[in-house]
């Protein structure tokens, strides 16, 4: 059994937090207050940016909940790579948020190309490498 911790946030519609757990703070670097300021867009990578929006977008008008694998930039300029599982929740008044459960993942499953050329330094000129799983999913953690 895999025993990993989880974040949770929660933002209004207009992506800004509401409410935010104290690992996700710690995996920010971030204070409570700090991130209660911000936005998602204020801490998702640049380059991550699009595609996220695109998905948040779609679970606005469609109600159809995510799963996105993505970098978050912390408080003293690094990067975190995380997994969110993203949905929108409403409560009794009928009024929507936008509910987060995010995990760190391990930088080097993102980086295909840093991957491969590893693999082929490992595989040296003499060995063939077998065939590679198919897509992203073929490096998952489980």
């Amino acid at each position: 059994m895999i025993h990993q911790r989880f974040g949770q946030t929660t933002t209004d519609e207009s992506g800004r937090f509401t409410r935010v757990d104290r690992f996700t703070c710690e995996l920010l670097g971030y204070d409570a207050c700090e991130l209660l300021g911000r936005s998602i867009q204020d801490i998702t990578h640049p380059e991550d940016w699009p595609s996220n929006l695109a998905l948040l977008e779609r679970l606005r008008t469609h109600e159809e909940p995510f799963t996105i694998t993505k970098r978050y930039l912390r408080r003293d300029g690094s990067v975190v790579w995380v997994q969110a599982y993203v949905t929108k929740l409403r409560d009794a008044e009928g009024r929507s948020s936008i509910c987060a459960m995010i995990r760190p993942v391990l930088p080097q499953m993102w980086e295909p190309e840093r991957e491969e050329k590893t693999a082929a330094e490992r595989a040296g000129p003499s060995r063939l490498a077998g065939p590679r799983p198919n897509g992203w999913m073929g490096r998952v953690l489980h």
